[in-house]
């Protein structure tokens, strides 16, 4: 019978002070490792959603997309547009701004990131989107307002680099997938 005192406990306490030690000496480059990483967990949730939806509910349930007037565009410009415009430009409006206001009058990190990911989400939804990806927005939106959370010890700066990273790193391997298995899209 195995009791809890045998089982090997990790040492993540202070593997997350190693990282959070390393943040401060380093604070660009441990926002653009935080939002990696993020992105890459962000798309391991999202995609079986939406798998999940696809499986289970009609084309006319699931409503359009936000990112349907790239279907006619490049490779070069879905990049650009997907990796690289709209992390930057989504960034300001969806987290920076909102968390920044918010901040300022002392209104709790959980609201923050609830309040950025409702106006992230919405702002895909007023440009097309339906159920599927309102709600995906919407949870990528809380993942992206988490980098940004995190890394605001370390300044608006690192924060805004750690969500916008999050963001093209998601985008990125979402376009990636969308190459690879065009009948998904």
């Amino acid at each position: 019978m195995l009791k809890a005192t045998n089982l090997p406990v990790p040492r993540l306490a202070v593997n997350l002070a190693a990282l959070r030690a390393s943040m401060a000496t380093h604070p660009m480059r441990g926002a653009m490792l935080l939002g990696s990483c993020v992105g890459a967990i962000n798309c391991l949730i999202c995609v079986p959603l939406a798998l999940a939806a696809m499986a289970l509910l009609t084309p006319q349930q699931l409503g359009g997309s936000a990112a349907a007037s790239l279907e006619g565009a490049g490779t070069s410009m879905m990049f650009w547009m997907a990796v690289v415009w709209a992390p930057l430009f989504e960034t300001v409006l969806g987290h920076w701004l909102p968390i920044e206001l918010l901040r300022r009058f002392k209104v709790p990190a959980m609201v923050c990131m609830l309040a950025s990911a409702s106006l992230f989400s919405f702002g895909h939804v007023m440009n097309g989107a339906g159920i599927l990806h309102g709600s995906m927005t919407f949870i990528a939106g809380c993942t992206f307002a988490a980098s940004y959370l995190i890394a605001r010890s370390m300044g608006p700066g690192p924060a805004y680099v750690a969500a916008a990273t999050a963001h093209a790193s998601s985008n990125g391997l979402l376009l990636c997938l969308s190459l690879l298995f065009p009948a998904l899209g």
